[in-house]
């Protein structure tokens, strides 16, 4: 009797291995990297909207060359990239 309980579960051990196989196959999301050409240390007073602005940047693209920074908290002499691409 205990042979014919463990026949049961083979099939549904392969299954799930198998779908398990397949999830993790799938493709993972490309992250762009940035690469940066200028960095500039942030002033007192600055922002990162002002920062954009004084380096004729658009907010997204700013925020895409720079894309660990918190603009809740930036901080004097911290480096920004203020002339980058992203690939």
């Amino acid at each position: 009797m205990a042979k014919s309980t463990n026949i049961g579960f083979a099939p549904i051990f392969s299954s799930l291995l198998i779908m398990m196989l397949i999830a993790e196959s799938r493709p993972t999301p490309t992250v762009a990297d940035p690469i940066c050409n200028t960095i500039h240390a942030v002033q007192q007073g600055e922002t990162c909207t002002s920062i954009a602005q004084k380096f004729s940047l658009d907010q997204r693209h700013f925020l895409e060359i720079n894309p660990n920074i918190n603009c809740n908290f930036i901080f004097v002499g911290q480096w920004v990239c203020v002339v980058g691409t992203v690939i």
